[in-house]
């Protein structure tokens, strides 16, 4: 197959989404996914809207240049997929994620070749190696350039990693780019795991034994920052805006949510500030989210959250806060997927994202993206 029908890509690429949210490899809107249409065209995901209200009509069709009829934007990333599709003519769906480990992997940007130990099968998924293009910022040049070279220099590869962002999977169709996403998360897990145990630099190891050994000696495994005890209820809710008030009364302050999910808790131990190391973190929560001391008092904890939406506590996990429920729910989301880079960055000794960046990627979302999202009530 050369292309879709214009009606099959819309279908598809709408299946597609629901497929992403179910298998957890984006969060709400965070990803963005095309097919190739018939006539040189694409089909594409219109930009800041919620996957679940998502129908066939919403979905864009633009030529290669980009250039679409009606008021329904495209993707900010419609560069990268529009690069995708010129570079490689096998390529006919293109499915953009910020599946947790792909996008933690992405975070050293380097690529790494895969050994023997990973299966003939994965290999003719993914290509020969996990290939990793240089940063730019969201929709920019800069970043179309950088997946351009890294396909470019790597024939053979059916993904390429955004540093700081997430990825691309390229097919031939929908099913084998969306294996294509499956096998790469699956396969970045396992590279993760390798990465932040018996990979880890010799001395990162000794120190990870040492306070594992300085734990048991205490009884209090739950310490070592490499043994934390997720609770039954990892998220609990601790303030909730009464029923029948606005979210917005400032008496009652909005819905704030105590978050003890995995790399939130290892990191919370580490009692330190948490920076951006993935944009999505930077536009939700800013550069950087503070630690506190557990036994902070109620106005210097108030003091130092000031008008974020996230604040560590030490040893102690996380406070998200927002409007509702589930706006809570999302900070505390990817929250925990920065933690995750955070981890794996702490380990192998890498920086996070300039602080420049970051601040670029706050005030575009706050300024662009949420008003967009004003605008259209339905997302």
């Amino acid at each position: 197959m050369s292309y879709y029908s214009e009606e099959e890509a819309k279908k598809l690429v709408l299946q597609s989404c629901r497929e992403l949210v179910e298998h957890k490899l984006i969060v709400r809107t965070w990803g963005n996914v095309s097919a190739r249409v018939e006539g040189e065209r694409i089909a594409i995901t219109p930009s800041g809207r919620d996957y679940d209200t998502l129908t066939e009509d919403d979905i864009v069709i633009t030529d290669m240049e980009g250039k679409y009829e009606g008021d329904i934007l495209p993707s900010s990333e419609i560069g990268v997929h529009l690069e995708c599709y010129r570079l490689r003519p096998d390529v006919n769906f293109v499915i953009h994620t910020h599946q947790t480990y792909a996008s933690a992997l992405s975070v050293p940007g380097m690529d790494i070749r895969l050994g023997s130990r990973v299966s003939e099968r994965a290999r003719q998924l993914i290509g020969p190696r996990i290939v990793c293009a240089s940063y730019g910022l969201n929709g920019s040049k800069k970043l179309r350039q950088a997946v351009g070279y890294a396909i470019e220099t790597n024939p053979l590869t059916n993904h390429v990693l955004m540093k700081n962002h997430g990825a691309l999977c390229l097919g031939t169709d929908h099913d084998r780019a969306f294996h294509i996403a499956l096998t790469l998360e699956k396969l970045s897990e396992k590279i993760y795991e390798y990465y932040t145990t018996d990979g880890a630099p010799l001395i990162e190891q000794l120190k990870q034994r040492k306070a594992h050994k300085a734990a048991m000696q205490a009884d209090d495994i739950a310490s070592a920052m490499n043994e934390v005890t997720v609770p039954d209820e990892p998220v609990t809710v601790v303030q909730s805006v009464p029923e029948g008030l606005e979210s917005s009364d400032e008496r009652y302050g909005a819905w704030m949510l105590h978050v003890m999910t995995p790399f939130i808790l290892k990191m919370s131990q580490a009692d330190c500030t948490v920076k951006a190391y993935l944009d999505d973190m930077a536009q939700i929560t800013g550069p950087s989210v503070k630690c506190v001391s557990a036994d902070i008092g109620r106005d210097d904890f108030t003091c130092a959250l000031g008008k974020s939406n996230a604040i560590m506590v030490a040893g102690k996990g996380a406070y998200c806060f927002g409007p509702t429920y589930d706006e809570a729910l999302f900070v505390a989301e990817v929250l925990e997927k920065n933690c995750t880079a955070a981890y794996l960055a702490s380990i192998r000794g890498v920086e996070p994202l300039n602080i420049v960046d970051a601040m670029i990627d706050r005030i575009k979302y706050t300024k662009k993206y949420s008003k967009l999202k004003e605008i259209k009530p339905q997302v």
